[in-house]
């Protein structure tokens, strides 16, 4: 819950640091709980009256300050609201459908009905002296009672005015109301930071990504940096105004994400005594003002330490912002269901779209072999603390992507300036693939990375392009797979044919034409490679030829495919083959398609 800046009790002081810090007036104390106890009571008093009847300045009186009374009005009405009457709550079932029978449904029909009568009866109006009279009767021909204050009454049913206070849930204590105006209070001041930083002691990596992505999924862009002499970690949030330019919804979330993950990073560090402090920076009024979430503070907004949590190695989905691709599972703050990584969440469009390319690829087998593996862990380096968004995996090759999203001119400084001190550590050997927004290549374009240009959306086959120019390590694998022909030509004359797949495999080709290129080799007088099939021996050749032509014999020189695939399947001791592509290479017979559901092979 948000309240207006200028309706927050609060004063100046100077930090620890000589700068100007806010220090709201939180609420605590017996005088107060008694104080906010009499403002429920207040409240009670107009359960069940209208709108029309309330006097907002009675509770202002009763907190002694107009600006308090409002706060505290605006968490009373969590709990309570003014809710709009309708027929049912004035009339009879018999009287409700007596109106109903002549198209009066609501208070708006039953306007345009008097309207019809007062033009057709009193050419558009209706004297003073002639109105209850007018009233009367019309209430007797809708089968009402013969009473103008209940017509009048009815005219009026949606007015702001005749909404009508009523309790929404359990009736709040003032303890629970004095938390609910200090968590108003602190979150307001959040919702207005330009950025949020939380310093935390010597959390583990699995833990820090947790956080990380905490804040992604609800939409809130953050960096993790270590503090300065290795000391711990720094988390920075960023408010509107250097994320996306100025917006409420943005604010909120600010605030909400803000303080969940500081009852986590406190969670995380219980038992091991680790200071844990977060500070907000302000702008108020042209000056800059800092906000500091102390103990103090916390407490008395009711925040006690969270019970730790078990942390999930796998991907972490929080509640809030998130592009489901498929049917996302994501787990909430109170528990629920484990997350799935066939069906995740993402915190952009871009991140979504590309996941969900990448899955059509891999089931037709056009990934090159790339695995993609969601939410790395973290890179380190001298006061850098990088989480990737995808890391690729591909034999004993590991490249991480980060998705540069549109972000503002200060944001993507700070990122530039965190890649190079990325590439510049000592030692540095992580692969990094940047995808760049098109107006922003040439900021990115000065660091040692390859950069991918997107419009809209990272298109999945220019990764695996890339990832295939940069990393591929096409050489070094070409030697490896000259040093398994020997190996696989043994297993041809000894098994009768190794699968292709297991080819591509042990020769370690990614793609179809590395295949092609790799298996020339592989052909030699006891032994020969077929597309699509593997590497087959002669004598398993032979084999299945023979058993093929028997068959056609018997079926006079015709049998389906299906047949056939179980005949050499069985032959083989395989679950499939593609007997089409084992055939092309025999004059002797043909595919034949006589329509779009039978597929025979055929003798010459």
């Amino acid at each position: 819950m948000l309240f207006s800046l200028t309706n927050i009790k609060r004063r100046s002081v100077r930090d620890r640091d000589g700068e100007l810090a806010i220090v709201p007036k939180l609420l605590h104390g017996r005088a107060m709980v008694a104080l906010l106890g009499q403002a429920i009571q207040v409240f009670e008093g107009y359960l069940g009256r209208p709108r029309g009847e309330y006097d907002s300045r009675t509770l202002e009186a009763v907190m002694g300050d107009y600006r308090l009374g409002r706060c505290v009005e605006a968490c009373l009405l969590t709990r309570y609201q003014f809710t709009q009457p309708s027929f049912e709550t004035v009339l009879t079932s018999e009287e409700i459908g007596s109106l109903a029978n002549g198209d009066i449904n609501n208070t708006s029909d039953l306007r345009l009905a008097v309207w019809d009568a007062a033009n057709i009866r009193h050419g558009g109006f209706v004297p003073p002296s002639e109105r209850a009279d007018f009233l009367s009767t019309l209430a007797q021909e809708w089968g009402l009672p013969a009473d103008p204050a209940l017509v009048d009454t009815l005219l009026a049913l949606d007015a702001e005015s005749s909404a009508v206070l009523t309790l929404v849930g359990e009736r709040p204590t003032p303890l629970e109301l004095m938390r609910l105006y200090n968590r108003g209070v602190a979150q307001t001041l959040l919702a207005h930071s330009t950025q949020v930083q939380f310093d935390a002691g010597h959390l583990p990596g699995n833990v820090l990504k947790r956080l990380y992505f905490v804040a992604k999924r609800r939409g809130v862009l953050v960096e993790i940096e270590q503090a300065a002499g290795g000391e711990g970690f720094t988390l920075t949030l960023f408010g509107p105004e250097q994320a996306f330019g100025s917006a409420d919804k943005y604010g909120r979330r600010l605030a909400e994400v803000s303080l969940s993950l500081l009852r986590s990073i406190l969670s995380f560090s219980q038992g091991e005594s680790i200071a844990v402090g977060g500070t907000a920076s302000l702008l108020l009024h042209d000056r800059p003002y800092r906000f500091h979430l102390t103990a103090e503070v916390l407490a008395r907004l009711g925040y006690a330490p969270e019970t730790a949590q078990k942390v999930q190695v796998g991907r972490v989905a929080e509640a809030g912002v998130a592009y489901s691709v498929g049917s996302a599972v994501e787990e909430q703050e109170g528990g629920g269901e484990a997350p799935s990584f066939d069906s995740p969440s993402f915190d952009s469009m871009v991140e979504a779209r590309m996941y969900k390319e990448y899955k059509s690829l891999e089931k037709g087998g056009y990934t090159h072999g790339w695995l993609m593996q969601r939410e790395p862990e973290p890179l380190l380096a001298p006061g850098v603390v990088l989480i990737p968004d995808f890391a690729f995996l591909r034999g004993g090759t590991r490249v991480f992507m980060e998705i540069a999203g549109f972000w503002s001119p200060s944001y993507k400084e700070r990122k530039v300036a965190k890649l190079r001190s990325l590439a510049a550590r000592p030692g540095a050997t992580e692969a990094l693939v940047l995808a760049v927004p098109q107006e922003a290549v040439a900021t990115f374009s000065g660091l040692p990375f390859p950069v991918i240009p997107y419009k809209n959306d990272v298109r999945m086959t220019d990764v695996l392009t890339l990832l295939d120019a940069h990393y591929g390590g096409r050489e070094g694998r070409a030697e490896v797979a000259q040093g398994q022909v020997a190996r696989l030509q043994a297993a041809a004359r000894e098994r009768g044919l190794v699968p292709e797949k297991e080819v591509a495999e042990t020769m370690q080709a990614y793609t179809r034409t590395e295949l092609l290129n790799v298996a020339r080799p592989l052909d030699c007088e006891s032994c020969r490679y077929v597309a699509g099939v593997g590497l087959l021996s002669e004598a398993a050749s032979r084999k299945l030829r023979e058993e093929l032509a028997i068959a056609l014999g018997k079926s006079g020189g015709r049998i389906s495919l299906e047949d056939a695939t179980r005949l050499v399947s069985a032959a083989l001791e395989t679950k499939s083959i593609d007997v089409e592509a084992l055939v092309a290479g025999w004059p002797e017979w043909r595919i034949e398609r006589p329509s779009l559901f039978e597929v025979y092979l055929v003798g010459q």
